[in-house]
């Protein structure tokens, strides 16, 4: 594996069928106007077949194989890790605003995407919808638009399908026990690939419309990050087959309660495990309040939002109070139970 030939790869583009030029992708537009000679080109549609690699093979063999040497910027803040596309513009750092320098940059050998479900919503749309939801409230109803910061991420997850056979031992009221066998397909377990991203928030965005994935086209990049994926190919199995042990669970159960059985041991194989590397389209917008940075998500395919409010003034105020009131009270039974201790001892 060591001796792998290492590969630099450069993706596919758009070019103008016209004059040849490289056309630049916009989010929402099924055609692309060329710079130079002004033909409208229609973005390539084509049928795209997902192909799955297999996970135990890939592990052996075909890892090393399969790696890329990539430029990336390290985040000295927070330490995450981004694709940097011969286009990128960014330069900071998405999740926590840190600036970039030239020291920040790196060669690293990295697995590439295969697919991509690209931006639909441009940036003016997703500060729109951003901007909308904190004015929504009374106490950030006066933020502007030109405090905003928007970062384009593209952010990794490993997919995994596989199938499983779990021998389980199910006892009845009688305590007679039963063998049962039971074989289960999963289909595309999404797991997240960033250790940097708040899951909480990519979380409230989703779900992902991984029916509308295409290839991953150096021209969807133009423009955006794309996250390194931080947490590697074997913990993300792990935390996939914790996500299907919990399913696996809730089926055998269900299915013993119902028939008046109790699921007593469960033991599970998996079996053809195949897996994908994808990324997601994610708008992190930023904003201030009360000298407090505050973060909200946009889903970039169709423009789902989440994110958790600053907390109102009024309410601060009030817990505020209720602090100093609660420790005003304990300070002063403090003071009666010392009094009442001392009172005690000069008691002749």
């Amino acid at each position: 594996m060591r001796n792998a030939e290492i590969k630099d790869e450069t993706l596919k583009a758009f070019n103008c069928s016209n004059c040849g030029a490289g056309l630049k992708y916009k989010p929402g537009e099924e055609n692309l106007t060329c710079e130079y000679c002004k033909t409208v080109n229609s973005i390539p549609q084509q049928e795209i077949i997902i192909e799955e690699a297999n996970f135990e093979e890939y592990l052996e063999k075909l890892e090393a194989e399969n790696l890329v040497n990539e430029k990336t910027m390290h985040c000295k803040s927070c330490g995450a890790v981004s694709t940097v596309n011969v286009n990128s513009r960014s330069s900071s750092c998405p999740y926590c605003s840190n600036p970039f320098t030239d020291g920040d940059a790196k060669m690293d050998l990295v697995i590439k995407p295969s697919y991509l479900l690209p931006f639909k919503v441009d940036k003016e749309k997703a500060i729109q919808i951003g901007l909308n939801w904190i004015k929504d409230v009374w106490y950030t109803k006066n933020t502007q638009s030109s405090s905003l910061t928007i970062e384009a991420v593209y952010t990794p997850y490993w997919t995994f399908d596989m199938n499983t056979h779990t021998d389980s031992i199910l006892k009845n009221a009688f305590n007679r026990s039963f063998s049962s066998v039971t074989t289960l397909f999963y289909d595309d377990v999404l797991v997240s690939a960033s250790a940097n991203i708040s899951q909480y928030l990519l979380n409230q965005i989703k779900p992902w419309d991984i029916q509308k994935l295409t290839d991953t086209n150096d021209e969807y990049l133009n423009d955006y990050t794309v996250e390194k994926y931080s947490i590697d190919l074997k913990k993300g199995f792990h935390e996939a087959k914790k996500m299907v042990d919990q399913a696996v669970k809730t089926k055998i159960t269900s299915d013993a309660v119902n028939k008046m059985f109790h699921a007593d041991i469960i033991q599970t194989q998996y079996l053809n495990i195949k897996f994908k590397l994808i990324i997601f389209p994610v708008y992190i917008i930023s904003y201030d309040y009360k000298g407090k940075k505050n973060q909200l998500y946009v889903n970039g395919y169709d423009g789902k939002l989440a994110s958790e409010r600053p907390r109102n003034p009024i309410v601060a105020v009030f817990l505020k109070t209720i602090l100093v009131i609660t420790i005003i009270f304990a300070a002063l039974i403090l003071l009666l139970m010392i009094a009442s201790l001392f009172a005690l001892f000069q008691t002749p």
